[in-house]
């Protein structure tokens, strides 16, 4: 499946900027070194049309993030199910766990040799793949950065992940009409998305004068973790009333310490991902919202703008996947139990 150095560098030049967009937000959110437009996955199938019958069974290299957590998983679920609707090939690696980023660099650059036609990458830094993104970058090989940190690529596909702080903010404030004490456990440090969503709720809290964020601790994206961080900040504030967790795993973790402390539907819980777990949760009552990011949906829709990029199409540089606030009212349309 090897292909000519000339063949590779004729794919990746075909990338040229669609629509220059002229908010500031839009050259805000783009991949640096990509075009600086930006679609949501709806607005590029009405501009480009179907996704095109695969002209050879390219191979999509996948490089995640971890796979022992249910969000990662999910996305690995959607390039190996497009890869088959599509009649492509898909391998998908990923480092042990989120602080692994010299292993996740090491996966990548032992992809790098092998018979790649273009990478999806979710890195766990903003800098931690750059030996390898600069090789293929050398090879012309088209390169499809996923999700959280965003790097030099030729498209980057994946959620507002500073919105998703916001949209977890104003859904505790509705449901806290009153106000009242506050706290989240935040994501892994250094992680770009658990920035963007800390600063996303940090902001919105306040904005709203009647919030009191009383607490902001990390769970390094872990269960247990979280279990004990909520604890902890319970006991120094019993008079907190809500909770959001920078990622499922830590919400259902929030979840737990709320049990253990008698006080299951007393205490607002609200996480972020959409994982199965988080919406079991939900429908039980346990856990308040999580905002969704459809992982597995943003696996398809990577794999399938690798293909349009391979096929020789102009991509815009930001393609924005779905995201939506699951609470109980809605958990049945967005999430319908089989």
């Amino acid at each position: 499946m090897q292909r000519s150095m000339l063949t590779r560098l004729s794919t990746a030049l075909i990338i040229p900027a669609m629509v220059l967009l002229s908010s500031a937000a839009a050259a805000q959110d783009a991949t640096p070194g990509a075009a600086t437009d930006r679609a949501t996955t709806a607005e590029v199938e009405k501009m480009l049309g179907p996704v095109p019958t695969a002209s050879q069974p390219w191979k999509i290299c996948a490089i995640e993030k971890t796979l022992i957590n249910e969000h990662w998983q999910q996305m690995k679920q959607g390039y190996e199910d497009a890869a088959a609707k599509y009649g492509v090939q898909v391998e998908v690696q990923a480092s042990k766990d989120e602080s692994d980023l010299t292993g996740q660099l090491a996966i990548a650059e032992a992809m790098l040799q092998g018979d790649c036609d273009a990478f999806a990458v979710s890195p766990l830094s903003s800098s931690n793949l750059q030996p390898f993104l600069d090789r293929a970058s050398e090879a012309g090989v088209p390169i499809i950065n996923v999700d959280d940190a965003k790097v030099d690529a030729d498209v980057f596909v994946g959620g507002d992940h500073r919105q998703m702080g916001v949209m977890a903010a104003e859904y505790i404030a509705e449901q806290l009409p009153d106000g009242g004490q506050v706290a989240q456990i935040e994501g892994q440090a250094g992680s770009p998305a658990a920035q963007q969503r800390i600063d996303g709720f940090k902001t919105t809290v306040g904005e709203h004068a009647n919030l009191q964020l009383v607490a902001s601790q990390p769970g390094d994206w872990d269960r247990l973790k979280a279990l004990d961080a909520a604890a902890n900040i319970m006991r120094a504030n019993p008079d907190v009333k809500a909770f959001y967790a920078n990622n499922d795993t830590m919400a259902l973790g929030v979840v737990e310490a709320v049990s253990n402390a008698g006080k299951p539907g007393e205490i607002i819980v609200v996480g972020t991902d959409g994982v199965p777990d988080a919406i079991k949760s939900i429908r039980d009552g346990s856990m308040s919202a999580t905002v969704a990011a459809f992982p597995y949906v943003m696996g398809q829709t990577a794999l399938e703008v690798a293909i349009r990029l391979l096929e020789g199409q102009d991509v815009p540089g930001t393609v924005v996947s779905q995201q939506e606030l699951i609470t109980p009212e809605n958990v049945d349309e967005y999430f319908p139990e089989s």
